[in-house]
Formats: C-alpha cells, structure tokens, sequence
C-alpha cells in the first residue's frame, strides 16, 4: 500500500495537477480571445480547439519514449485535422466532408495569399478564426508539452501571459475581468509547484525523506498566496491607465507596428479598435475605448495652399453601445448583388473624375500627399469631398436605384483605397472640392432629404431617452430653428467639456454616448464627435462620424503640413442639402481648429479673395530677411498665437514634457536598479560579516564560483569542493585546500587553531582568478560541445 501511494504521490499525482493548472491557465487566455469581439462568429470553436491541444501535449509530454520531433509532427497532423473539422460547419451545408472542408480552407487562403502580396486586403473572416484557431491549438499543446516534457514554467507562463497581454491590448470591449484573474492565480499555482517538484527531484537523488502530503500543502499554500495577489491587486487604484505609461511602451513598440499592419491588411473585416497605432484606419468600424497615447511618428506631409482636416474613413451606423460601423460597403454589396463589400468598390483609373451631386458653396483645392510611413491598408486621405485622385482606386461609395441600373452615387463616399501598395517615400495628388459656403446659406439650406440619406439619421432603439432629452435642451436653450444653428449650438455645448485622453474604458453594457455626457463628462475626440452625431440625429439632423487627421503643422521652411501620428482625430460632419457634407468640430484639443465660415455670401466673397491673394503670395519665394520677420511676428499682430502658431506651440510644450518625463524614467529606473544592487550587496555583505572567518572566505569563493560558472556540486565536502574548482584554477590549488582545510577545522575541531593571516593571502590569491573566471564563462560556453 506504502508503495501504491508513494508511486502516485511521486508519478502519477504531479502529472495530474501540473496538467489541471496549464489547462486552466491556457483556459482562461482562449476565453478571453473567445469573449473579445474580433468577429460576430465562429470564436466559441476556440476552447474546443484548444482543448484538442491541451489533451494531445499532455498525452506527448507524458510519454518518454516518444522522440520530441515525431512527438510535435504528429501533433501538426492531429492539429490541422482538428481544427478544420471544428471550423469546418462555418463554411457552408454544401460543404459535408473532411476532404471539401480542408480544400475549401486550402483554396481561400491561396486567394488571401495572392491578394495581400499584390498589396489589397483580405476580408475572409472565416480564415481569420482558422488561424485563431491554429494559434489556440499551438498554445495548448506547447503549454501541457513543456510542462510535462521539459517543467519550463517559467517559459510556459510568458508565453501565455504574451498572447493574453496582445489580446487585452487590441481588444474591445476587454474580456470579462475575472478570466485575467483567473490566469494571475493558474499562472503562480504553476511556478510554486514546478519549483517544488524541481526540488522533490533533488531530494529523492540525494535520498531524502520528506512527507507524501508535502506537495498538496505547497499547493494548498500556493493557492492562499495567489488568492491574496489577485485580492490586493483589486484594491490598487483603477485611475492608473495605460497612457501614464504609454510613453514608455512607445519606445519598444515600434517594431510591432509592421507586424500589426501586416495582420491588419490581411484580416480588415475584423472588428478591431481603428487607429490602434496611429498609422492606418480600419474601413469598417470605429470603438470607443479606454486611454489612448498616440505616438509623435511622422505619418505623411500634405503640400496644399488651404489647411483642412484630411478624411479617411466615414461612419454611419451607430449600434448603441461602443461602435461605429461603415456599411457603405455592404449597401454596395447587396445593391450589386456581389459576394463581398471589397469586390463592390468602384475601380478608377488614374486621375478620373468622380461626378458629385451636391456641390453649391464649393472651390477645387489641390493636395499632394507625401508619405513617411507605410501605411496598414492602402488609405487614401483627402479634403472633404474628393473629386480626383492621381493614382488607380478603389471608391467604396453606395448607389442610387433608377428603373432596373444602379447609379453610382460619389457623394455618399465612405472610403478611398490606392490600388497598389503606399509605402514611405510615395505620394499621390487629390483634388477635391472644398466648402467655401457661408452660415446664412446653410441656415437656408432644405430640410427635405434624399432617400440615401435617411441612413444618416439612424440612432439605436435602445438609445436612452436622456440622450434625447439633453439634445432638446440645448437646442430649446440656444433658439436654434434650423440645422446648422442646432449643430452649432451642440458644438458650442461639448466644447465646455475638458478635453482628457487618461481615462478609463466605458462599461460594456452602457451606451457610449450615455455614458461620456452624463457620467464620463470628458474624454477625448472619438467621443466629443460621437456625442455630437447622435444629439444631432436627436433632432433629426442628418449627420455622419469621420477619421482621419487634423491637418498638422506648416514647415516653414517646406511650406508643408507635418501630419504625426498624435493628431490622428474623430470629428462630425452634416449634411446640408445643395453643400453637401460640412465639418464641424466640437472637441476642444490644441491641435483641432473651427471651420472657418462667414456669415453672408458677401462676407464670403471678401474672405475669398484675401484667401487667394494670400495664396498667390505665399508662392514667391521669400527672402532670408523675409524669413526672419515672420518668425518675428509670428503671433501676429493682435498678440493672440494664431493657427499655425497655436499648433507649434502646444506641439512644442508637448514635446518637451515628454522629453522631462522621458528623463525622470530613465533616472528613475537607474536610481532603482542601482539602489536595489546596493541593498543586496549590503545584505549579502552583512549576513557575510556575521560568520566566521574561514566560513566568510569559503562562501565568497563559492558565491564568485557559481557566477562564474565553475561552481562545485551543491552535496560535495569542502574538501571535494576545492578539488573540483582546482580542476578550473590549477594554479590555485594550495589556497583552495588551505581555505577548505581552515572550514573544516573551524566548523568541527573542537578548538579551531587561528588561521587569520593564512586565510587573507589566500583570499588574495584567489579573488582575482575568480573575478577573471566570471568574465571568462562565455568564451567556456561557446568552446563546450
């Protein structure tokens, strides 16, 4: 019976439990990609799929016999087989066999492949959760093989603490809390029993007894501890956002930007958070999320004579929670009766005129786009309402029903794409038509709106009523009649909110909106224009939400506009009919500007004219002395910045309190490093002190021994351990055996004779070949076979 329990306490039992925490650890990662909202199906075949992997690494790690290369190529084949027959029922009831699964699966990703290598995007969801599902499946199996097969838990941890971190990073809205805290407590239940059955292997080679019980106690006290973490970490203090140290993570996540734009143009129908990165736009939906920290990168310079915001992405279905979705695409798709939104835009060719409906208040500004970065999905950028485009396109736009035709209909455009890929150094040239309108003609546009339009003024039936309720209060209380005056009494209203880019992610179950007026009451663009499309649609104006970015700072010395990556901006735009899509801009930031309108078509004609002449003179070329008198006067006349100035100048501040807290980081953390280094070595130093004299020497060599590399084996005598380190340090022979001779004297003679001088020459003699061993152990390594 004695032997019975013994087997399976030593065997059987480490096997189980080492096994039932990498499955709940590895668990709690796969749900929590499952319970993100990266599509609207599909994800629930991930735990399945990695429980396949889990059960077939548990089973390889446990058999010995098994060589690890055949071991991992017989789990490939389990693994693709089992992941296609678990995908397999997404693809369609035609589809009944293994065989037509896998050449279905097989046939699409040939497709994908060809398209993303000549620079489109794929759209396939289906592959997207296939290859989630190969990572899941990987994930399993890795984790119960290392575990079992090598016990590298440290190694097991990382890597699911890697994808979980990737995952709560992009994903939103976050997965449920508790799967996190789940994986905090697996993920130390692993480590403390690995590390005890590490050293229950060392005791039964060196034949120690120890108690059957003893690993469900380190487990049992293990559990208590990581249920004391997972508790003190809930009382931390939730205002701690991932901006107070985004710019630090700025610094190491540069080179993740391509591999994230390469995952981005391969799966863009996937429900990510748009401009994660500051450097591409997703054309299919826009969350509202947590703190955001966009980076200082270079995106693009925009060579122009008038400054504007440049559009990339337009919005217009609100879904009531925390989503904007573009279904431009798919009202294409089902007016021309295609298989996907991506094969519905409109292909152009060079410099080909898009025909537009509403173009009254209207001139033709020219941009030329110079770009710095490779951009994630072949956005084109524009002002408002672009006309031509220097370079083939694709125009994701809807169509007008006439008799049995579909008309394209250019001004209900969502989304630009370039036909090839953009990488650095390129640059394109749109023309675009540019509101020059002014507030009385608007407040006399039509209140009669087109059929295509309606869509605009779409709001959730599960919008609060309170939403609706403060849309009429400001409108009631500004005496706005008509369309623009509503619109500009909501700006004027969320511009008196502070403007706040630390702040915590809304609640899933909450409405956005709802949540950013009457609780949030600040945040940053996303919001502000998401407020002021809904409160508009309130009163049934119809409005739309639009990304892109905030035009940038004018070089001087290139007359161009500096586009980065922190004014990648949300703004609304209405429309009016006869103008067309009009801007507005309720976010008080330092790097947005008011659209400039004036009040009467005469006002309009002056500024018209001023405009011009300013732009015929800035195209002379300006003198050194010219140069200098306009940084001179570079505030103006008034005293008050203007612009260009306000923008220079706030960059300027935001820059140099970066650099400051860039500094106090890094002398932070050296101050850190160097005081941690000073307390061990004082507690090393002092617990040294209080031995004996020939204790304190043999436990200074032994210390610089092991960091060198040629440390004696932990259960060999003094005298053994100075023979082994000899066999390293020939030529300090006499000294190790004097030291070993002294310790063991001094720890077993009942009248130790003194030996201070002998054991300081041979401290002398032998610190400096231990230091030169230390530095010595790489070149050791690279000549071991």
């Amino acid at each position: 019976m004695q032997t019975r329990r013994t087997h399976w306490t030593i065997v059987a039992g480490p096997y189980v439990v080492t096994a039932l925490l990498g499955l709940a650890m590895t668990f709690a990662v796969v749900q929590s990609i499952a319970r993100s909202n990266w599509t609207n199906f599909g994800l629930d075949a991930l735990v399945s799929i990695t429980l396949g992997g889990l059960l077939v690494g548990g089973i390889f790690g446990m058999l010995r016999w098994l060589p690890g290369a055949l071991a991992h190529l017989l789990a490939g084949v389990l693994g693709l087989t089992w992941v296609v027959s678990r995908i397999g029922p997404y693809l369609g009831e035609g589809l009944v066999t293994w065989r037509d699964q896998a050449t279905e699966l097989l046939i699409r990703s040939i497709i994908l492949g060809r398209l993303v290598r000549n620079g489109g995007q794929g759209d396939d969801v289906l592959l997207f959760i296939a290859v989630l599902g190969l990572l899941s499946y990987v994930l399993g199996y890795t984790t119960l093989w290392m575990l079992l097969r090598r016990g590298w838990a440290w190694w097991v941890v990382l890597l699911n603490a890697g994808v979980l971190l990737i995952n709560l990073t992009y994903a939103s809205p976050k997965p449920p809390a508790a799967l996190f805290f789940l994986f905090v407590g697996a993920s130390l239940l692993v480590l403390v029993h690995q590390t005890y059955q590490a050293r229950a292997q060392t005791w039964e080679a060196a034949l120690l007894e120890y108690p059957d019980l003893l690993g469900w106690r380190v487990v049992a006290w293990g559990a208590m501890v990581a249920v004391l973490v997972m508790l003190l970490t809930t009382l931390l203090p939730t205002r701690i956002t991932s901006a107070q140290v985004a710019h630090v993570w700025q610094r190491v996540r540069d080179p993740w930007q391509d591999v994230q734009s390469r995952w981005d143009r391969t799966f863009s129908t996937i429900n990510a958070p748009a401009n994660a990165v500051g450097g591409g736009f997703s054309s299919r939906s826009l969350t509202l999320t947590g703190a955001r920290s966009l980076g200082n990168r270079l995106i693009m310079e925009v060579s122009t004579s008038r400054f504007d915001y440049w559009r990339a992405v337009a919005f217009d279905r609100y879904d009531g929670s925390l989503s904007w979705l573009n279904t431009t695409g798919d009202l294409a798709r089902a007016s021309l009766g295609l298989s996907s939104s991506e094969l519905a835009r409109t292909p152009l060719s060079a410099g080909a005129e898009m025909p537009l409906l509403d173009t009254l208040g209207r001139r033709t500004v020219t941009q030329t786009f110079i770009l710095r970065q490779d951009l994630s999905f072949g956005t084109l950028f524009s002002a408002t309402q672009p006309v031509t485009v220097s370079l083939p396109i694709l125009v994701e736009h809807t169509y007008l029903a006439s008799n049995d035709s579909s008309i394209a209909n250019f001004t209900d455009t969502s989304y630009l794409a370039s036909q090839r890929p953009l990488r650095a150094g390129s640059s394109y040239t749109v023309g675009s038509l540019v509101s020059a309108v002014d507030k009385a003609s608007l407040r006399a546009a039509p209140a009669e709106y087109s059929d295509w339009v309606q869509r605009y003024m779409q709001l959730p039936s599960t919008l609060p009523q309170r939403v609706r309720d403060e849309a009429q209060r400001i409108v009631r209380e500004a005496g706005a009649t008509n369309a623009y005056d509503k619109a500009e009494a909501i700006q004027a209203s969320l511009r008196t909110l502070p403007y706040d880019e630390k702040i915590p992610s809304p609640p899933d179950d909450r409405d956005g909106v709802d949540y950013f007026l009457f609780e949030l009451r600040r945040g940053y663009c996303d919001y502000f224009a998401s407020a002021m499309v809904v409160l508009l649609r309130a009163e049934g104006v119809p409005a739309r939400l639009v990304s892109g970015y905030a035009g940038g700072v004018r070089n001087p010395e290139t007359g161009r506009f500096e586009v980065r990556q922190n004014v990648a901006h949300t703004w609304p735009e209405v429309y009016f009919a006869g103008y067309g899509w009009q801007r507005f801009e309720p976010t008080p930031a330092s790097y947005t500007a008011l659209p400039e309108r004036a009040e009467t078509p005469g006002d309009q004609a002056a500024q018209d004219e001023a405009d011009a002449s300013t732009s015929a003179a800035s195209d002379d070329e300006l003198t050194d002395e010219e140069l200098a008198l306009l940084e001179r006067e570079f505030l103006g006349g008034s005293g008050q910045p203007s612009l260009d100035a306000e923008m220079v100048i706030e960059a300027t501040r935001q820059r140099a309190a970066q650099l400051r807290r860039q500094t106090l980081i890094q002398r932070g953390a050296f101050a850190a490093a160097v005081g941690g280094l000073l307390m061990i070595g004082f507690a090393v130093r002092r617990r040294s002190n209080q031995l004996p004299p020939a204790a304190r020497v043999f436990e200074r060599i032994l210390r610089m021994a092991h960091w060198s590399g040629i440390g004696p084996a932990s259960s060999a005598t003094p005298e053994e351990a100075a023979a082994q380190l000899a066999a390293h340090l020939p030529a300090q022979r006499q000294p190790l055996q004097s030291v070993a001779a002294a310790y063991t004297e001094e720890r077993y003679a009942s009248a130790p004779a003194a030996r201070a001088s002998t054991l300081e020459e041979s401290w002398r003699a032998l610190r400096w070949p231990l230091v030169g061993a230390i530095f010595a152990r790489p070149w050791r390594a690279k000549k071991r076979p």
